[in-house]
């Protein structure tokens, strides 16, 4: 009898496993004889479902794309689409706090493999975020307004994961850094504006 194909559930527990040995290690350089034994597996078994061991970590990357999707699907109507990104950042972090922490993506940051496997992930992940994005911004889904509020939503998680990374920050501080920064892109001052003002003002005092 041919053996049956593992489960989704089945290869999200493999890549927890995975996960751990990661950050066991504190870097990428656990070998795939590690992973496959702290996962149950044959190197042969491990390389019929993950090409590469970073691919390993797939699943769990993709979960949390979902849980992100899920949180975005739970902002009330009417919400602008920065203060819906920076509840659902902070809501998908404290439901992936175990294995998926911050401790995990510093090492995913510092691996260019492992980065390319989370931004893959990241970049399919718009598709599961056009529904709830498309209700955010009253838009439909199939429009373009939604693909460019979509790969927005993508950048949000993606700048509010590195700035925790670089500066230590909390994920509602990185959420709140973050939504300033759009927010400031969305309505750029002109770069000599602020200075006109100053010396405005000071000709004005002079006078």
């Amino acid at each position: 009898m041919a053996r049956q194909p593992l489960r989704p559930d089945e290869l999200l527990t493999i890549s927890e496993h995975c996960a751990e040995v990661f950050l066991s290690a504190g870097d990428a350089t656990p070998t795939v004889a590690t992973l496959a034994a702290a996962a149950g597996l044959s190197e042969r078994t491990f390389y019929r479902y993950f090409p590469t061991k970073e691919d390993s970590l797939r699943p769990l990357f993709d979960r949390g794309d979902r849980i992100y999707a899920s949180a975005l699907a739970a902002q009330p109507d009417g919400v602008p689409l920065n203060s819906a990104l920076e509840s659902a950042f902070t809501d998908t972090l404290a439901r992936t706090a175990g294995i998926v922490s911050t401790r995990l993506m510093q090492v995913v940051l510092a691996s260019s493999a492992l980065r390319r496997i989370w931004l893959e992930a990241s970049y399919e992940a718009a598709e599961l975020l056009r529904a709830p994005v498309a209700r955010i911004i009253g838009a439909p889904e199939d429009s373009l307004e939604t693909t460019v509020a979509s790969g927005h939503a993508i950048t949000f998680m993606i700048a509010g994961l590195g700035q925790i990374n670089t500066t230590g920050q909390s994920p509602q501080e990185a959420a709140r850094a973050v939504s300033t920064a759009m927010a400031r892109l969305a309505h750029p001052v002109h770069p000599g504006a602020h200075q006109a003002f100053i010396e405005g003002k000071a000709h004005h005092e002079s006078h």
